[in-house]
């Protein structure tokens, strides 16, 4: 199953955020997931423990509720120091923030 690995407040803008991950595991992919506001995602970038970055470009627009597709991770040390994002959120009032949330299977 999908294990919540993180999560970032965001606010209208075209912004770049990192959500760092702490301790050992091994994950075969991940995906986003955007609650309260649609988010655009441009980019992401997956770093590793052992130093290698995998790119995967994304653009797509991701409405409240909805995920990402499957982010399948290459490579056999799989284990995810940071998610790198650059994105931009659809927050059109002030104060108004969209949450992403990354899980990892």
């Amino acid at each position: 199953g999908w294990d919540l690995l993180g999560s970032r407040d965001v606010r209208d803008a075209v912004d770049r955020d990192s959500i760092a991950l702490r301790g050992d595991r091994q994950f075969e992919r991940i995906r986003l997931c955007v609650y309260e506001r649609p988010v655009h995602f441009i980019d992401v970038q997956v770093r590793f423990a052992n130093g290698q970055v995998q790119e995967v470009p994304v653009n797509a627009r991701i409405r409240p509720g909805q995920c990402t597709r499957n982010i399948d991770l290459n490579g056999t040390d799989r284990n995810i120091a940071s998610v790198d994002m650059v994105y931009e959120a659809n927050t059109p009032r002030r104060g108004a923030h969209a949450s992403i949330r990354l899980f990892g299977e």
